[in-house]
């Protein structure tokens, strides 16, 4: 250990000590991303992309959407995905597309029998960049899906309404999107497949739709080759997110196995080294009922401009749909503060 830690300070990558967290929930946040008399009932994922000063692209998976004047879930329309963009006033205008006077998925699949659930995203210059995953039905029960590939989408007029986005998608060979964030004029993408580590690989913001101008970090430099890629730190889960903070960057996942712990990761550069986790927060919704559980896990900077805590969100939900279905306390963004003492 002692080589390893000299090692890293000779690199001018010392790892980021322990440090100590405070952590409190946010109800003034929850209510503002669950407005009554809004048809949108409730999804998860719960990703951001700042678009503009003061406006935020939000993007979530499954969602409920209700029937006209009805408050409750009875009767909703479960879509695949939708999103809102938030206004400098702090609304919220939600968005999901019309097929035959039924909602549909705001981003459709362009594949039958298959659909699309939001990852990270960046807005780079004009354009906003989108990673989702190619979803489809596999077998039974709660987990009955399985991902069929990665895409990048791109919009090239982000700041119209989004129904009338000019959107293009085009698979990318690598399981890379579930994270990202910009630094030093580079995009850095983060990488997990089930039950593997998170990886990280790295392109210059001007050549992000260029997959052949991506590299991987193997644990000491930059590689073309994706099989190179060096864990960063195990057990990641498939939703996470990596952003500034400090003098570093942050990880926010929640816990493997559908825990309701949320933990925190920092490193002092994008590709690490990366500290082990401090366990912040334990999400009590497990509590509520037997099949509760968390997930989805992940900080939004733009919530705190300051940059002195990391405003996260994460999802509950449960292995009985009538249960998601009948209790609105679950199935919607909730939110909590997590200073560093």
């Amino acid at each position: 250990m002692k080589r390893v830690l000299v090692g890293w300070i000779l690199a001018g990558c010392a790892p980021v000590p322990p440090a100590s967290w405070r952590v409190e929930p946010s109800p003034r946040l929850d209510e503002r991303f669950f407005p009554a008399g809004s048809p949108w009932r409730g999804g998860d994922a719960v990703y951001s992309i700042p678009l503009a000063p003061g406006r935020t692209l939000w993007l979530f998976g499954d969602s409920f959407i209700a029937r006209p004047g009805v408050s409750a879930r009875q009767g909703s329309k479960m879509i695949r995905n939708s999103l809102a963009i938030e206004t400098p006033q702090g609304g919220l205008d939600y968005f999901w597309r019309n097929e035959d006077g039924h909602p549909a998925d705001a981003i459709p699949s362009p594949s039958p029998g298959e659909w699309l659930w939001p990852l990270s995203g960046l807005r780079i210059g004009p354009r906003l960049h989108l990673f989702l995953y190619r979803m489809r039905a596999k077998g039974e029960g709660a987990f009955g899906f399985e991902t069929v590939a990665t895409l990048l989408g791109t919009v090239d007029n982000p700041d119209d309404p989004p129904g009338a986005w000019r959107f293009g998608l085009k698979d990318v060979p690598h399981s890379f999107g579930t994270a990202s964030v910009r630094a030093g004029g580079y995009a850095y993408l983060y990488g997990v497949e089930p039950g593997r580590s998170a990886r990280v690989s790295r392109v210059a913001e001007a050549r992000l739709e260029d997959v052949a101008a991506w590299r991987f970090w193997n644990g000491a430099s930059w590689t073309e080759h994706p099989a190179d890629a060096a864990a960063l730190f195990p057990s990641a889960p498939t939703e996470m997110s990596v952003s500034p903070f400090g003098d570093g960057y942050a990880a926010v996942t929640s816990a493997p196995l559908l825990s309701p712990e949320i933990q925190i990761r920092r490193a002092p550069r994008p590709e690490g080294p990366w500290s082990d986790p401090v366990k912040v927060y334990t999400c009590p919704e497990p509590g509520w009922k037997k099949g509760y559980f968390c997930y989805a896990a992940k900080a939004h900077p733009e919530l705190d401009p300051t940059g002195r805590s990391l405003v996260i969100s994460y999802a509950c939900n449960s292995f009985s749909f009538a249960d998601a279905v009948g209790d609105l306390r679950i199935y919607r963004p909730r939110f909590v503060v997590a200073t560093l003492d």
